[in-house]
């Protein structure tokens, strides 16, 4: 029997009836499925285009044999672009928590496993000259991201690199000031990420994590991306779509004093797309972070 469509799936039996996505984990906010898998390769783009078409800042140079691994790997965006950018000879590596949005027919250097970066597998310590994570705040609580340092520490060949990339989401750190249905979605946004118990400001608490973990060389770069008006339409069609795919996690928790049915909320999301258009300041922080494993004495 075919799994059902995105859009054909039955009602969830709690909270405010609505069409459910498929959720994974009750701690990610996000999706997993066919929609998901095309938001990604589209943010893809922009968070690319964010940082001058840059892959990763960490200043790693790799050589044949070297391996890298994409933690949370999702659709894979990331390191299929890598893939093409870098020899055959690198070997490279995805994991994710599900393989539903892993691609098809990867190159004969991919390989994917299911596996969580807070539990690697014992035989990859001391072999991975680099280690990608992008957007990650959705589904990590402070807990797990204090072990996913300690994972990718472990697995960091001594001298190796870990490049993360994490957006603010978070309203209170925001520079410009939202519509009314804007700072309704942004809040409700945070009540989403509380109840599913992650981390909304976690790009804040990195650079300490990291040196906790024992990194060293711990650089972060920040870049405003627009929103507002014609430039910002790209991360503005991007944001949207996400907040839009949170609904599921924020119906079944009936809503959580935001909205109060399946109309409603989509039309918060409608009504902060066509705040953001007028907002001219609108923007984004996006952050690159990236650490070094010290070398051996």
């Amino acid at each position: 029997m075919p799994s059902p469509q995105p859009d054909e799936l039955p009602p969830v039996d709690s909270g405010i009836k609505h069409n459910a996505r498929n959720h994974i984990s009750n701690s990610y906010v996000l999706p997993s499925d066919e929609p998901e898998r095309e938001r990604l390769n589209r943010q893809h783009g922009v968070m690319k285009r964010c940082f001058d078409d840059r892959l990763f800042l960490a200043p790693v140079i790799l050589k044949s044999g070297d391996r890298v691994l994409d933690s949370g790997t999702g659709a894979a965006s990331w390191l299929m672009d890598f893939a093409k950018e870098f020899p055959s000879t690198v070997l490279i590596y995805g994991i994710d928590i599900s393989p539903l949005l892993f691609p098809l027919n990867p190159p004969t250097n991919v390989t994917f496993l299911t596996a969580s970066i807070t539990e690697l597998p014992d035989a990859w310590t001391s072999s991975f000259a680099l280690v990608n994570q992008r957007l990650l705040l959705g589904g990590l609580t402070a807990v797990a991201w204090q072990a996913a340092f300690l994972e990718m520490y472990r697995v960091l060949s001594p001298g190796g690199w870990v490049n993360l990339f994490e957006l603010n989401s978070d309203i209170d750190y925001m520079d410009w000031e939202p519509g009314p249905s804007t700072k309704k979605m942004f809040l409700l946004q945070r009540e989403i990420f509380r109840n599913s118990g992650v981390l909304i400001d976690a790009v804040y608490h990195l650079p300490g994590w990291l040196e906790r973990a024992g990194f060293i060389n711990i650089h972060s770069e920040l870049r405003i991306m627009p929103m507002g008006g014609a430039n910002g339409k790209a991360m503005r069609e991007n944001k949207c779509a996400a907040l839009a795919a949170m609904k599921t996690p924020a119906l079944k928790a009936g809503g959580l004093g935001f909205v109060e049915s399946n109309e409603g909320y989509d039309k918060l999301v409608e009504a902060t797309r066509d705040e953001l258009v007028d907002t001219e300041d609108a923007s984004a922080q996006a952050y690159m972070v990236y650490a070094q494993k010290p070398t051996a004495k």
